[in-house]
């Protein structure tokens, strides 16, 4: 019995001392007194496998995504502000082709105007040689009776043409002459409103000397 108790006794101290061994061991290892990774190659660290994503971006590529980002918000942006200028020109373009367009239509308008009030002089100024020949054809006191029943400003037209048309034929004019055949309050008015009529083409010139200048065909 004895014999055992010192065996497991000796065992225990054996344990004891291969324990303070590892221990030792490993406390030299950690200080750096010794590479216990050279004495025993099997405690050797293995370096940790890292799994590379190969599809994950390295950091140098996450910078040139971040910097193509800011360089595609920078065009994107700048591209919306052209967008926004065009727009803007587009409007004043068209703002300003309806401008030229309703000026068109205004310039067409006169035109129109222009052509239709030519056509009615030339219409007038046809009937007022056809009159003006007629009465100048008429012996005076029938034209005069024909005359009296007329507005003044007609009586002034007819007789204006009369003076053209015997200017143009190198003839003298009757007109002087058919006044004085008018009653004397109508030839007055006839006589003043002419001459108003004529005041910015000729100087003003005696009324007496229109009434009193007889020419007799």
């Amino acid at each position: 019995m004895g014999t055992l108790t010192e065996r497991v006794r000796v065992f225990y101290l054996i344990l004891l001392i291969l324990f303070l061994l590892t221990v030792g061991f490993f406390l030299f290892d950690y200080y750096g007194l010794i590479e216990a990774d050279e004495l025993i190659p099997a405690l050797a660290k293995k370096p940790s496998s890292i799994n590379w994503d190969q599809e994950s971006p390295t950091e140098v590529e996450k910078l040139e995504i971040e910097k193509s980002r800011e360089k595609l918000t920078e065009v994107m942006s700048e591209i919306e502000r052209q967008k926004s200028e065009l727009n803007q020109d587009k409007e004043k373009l068209e703002a300003e082709h309806l401008r030229l367009e309703e000026l068109k239509k205004g310039i067409q308008e006169k035109e129109r105007e222009l052509e239709v009030r030519k056509k009615e002089e030339a219409n007038k100024e046809n009937k007022l040689k056809v009159l003006a020949s007629k009465v100048a054809s008429m012996p005076p006191k029938k034209a005069v009776e024909m005359l009296s029943n007329w507005p003044d400003q007609d009586i002034i037209e007819v007789m204006k043409q009369m003076d053209k048309d015997a200017e143009a034929d190198g003839r003298p004019t009757i007109t002087n002459y058919l006044l004085t055949l008018f009653e004397e309050k109508r030839r007055s008015v006839i006589a003043n409103k002419w001459l108003d009529s004529e005041q910015d083409k000729t100087p003003e010139e005696n009324i007496n000397t229109l009434l009193e200048k007889e020419v007799i065909p």
